[in-house]
């Protein structure tokens, strides 16, 4: 018997209770939740949590309109990297370890357990400010999979796996859109240092970069508009959130 468990159990057919400035809109099962925020884009309320009713993966995407350059939207990625891990932390036990890596994965004691994704209205300049953005996040709260016992993946985990499969997907999302709230405030009132400070505190250093072409590249730092400094062919090279996720479309949750 696990000495942990929920608190106040969340009835899955009830909507999450967002803070202000954040509205939920539930998504069927078998509609992708990150395409319908897309979708949605010019039509929905800013700060829309859109969220998939599966109840073993946290699956939401937050609309944003940005009043910020495009160039500066990078720096979103990290702010909701943090609020999950800060998330996830204030409510799994202590001895689940949340780190990440570059440029939105989301491990659980090394194992990958969640990919945070982006998409923007893209403009001519990065100067310019775009219309919409969208954060997305996939988060496993059990194995799905079927895994073999002899030969288990140590790569890929869950919060079941981790001894947190207690958390409801309700609770997540709650307490994802919560912190996400709290650190996109820190980030308007102290910038982009506090932001990539806790970021760089929770790296998984050992992870590379797999670009679409199947290259692979190293993150050596993230400069102060949220633009990673890669190591690729000998040779580096700036890469921001912006460019890889419209060179990979969506990050896969294994």
């Amino acid at each position: 018997m696990s000495l942990y468990y929920e608190l106040d159990p969340a009835d899955e057919n009830d909507e999450p209770q967002l803070p202000p400035l954040l509205k939920p809109e539930k998504v069927s099962k078998d509609v992708d939740v990150f395409q319908k925020a897309i979708s949605s884009s010019t039509q929905a309320d800013t700060g829309t949590v859109f969220y998939s009713e599966k109840s073993d993966l946290v699956d939401i995407a937050i609309l944003l309109n940005p009043e910020v350059s495009q160039k500066k939207c990078n720096q979103m990625i990290f702010v909701l990297t943090v609020a999950v891990g800060d998330a996830i932390g204030a409510l799994a036990p202590p001895e689940v370890i949340v780190t990440n890596s570059f440029p939105g994965y989301i491990f659980l004691n090394k194992g990958e357990a969640g990919v945070v994704n982006f998409a923007i209205d893209n403009q001519k300049s990065d100067k310019d400010i775009p219309e919409w953005l969208i954060l997305g996040l996939q988060l496993k709260i059990k194995e799905t999979n079927q895994m073999n016992e002899d030969h288990p993946d140590p790569d890929l985990t869950s919060l079941e796996t981790e001894g947190a499969g207690f958390i409801s997907r309700t609770r997540l999302v709650e307490s994802v859109s919560r912190h996400f709230l709290a650190w996109l405030n820190q980030w308007e009132d102290d910038g982009f240092a506090p932001v990539i400070k806790m970021w760089n505190q929770r790296i998984e250093k050992d992870k590379v970069i797999e670009m679409s072409n199947g290259s692979i590249a190293k993150l050596l730092t993230i400069d102060e508009n949220g633009v990673a400094v890669v190591e690729k062919n000998n040779e580096k090279v700036f890469l921001s959130p912006i460019e890889y996720f419209n060179e990979m479309k969506v990050l896969k949750l294994k």
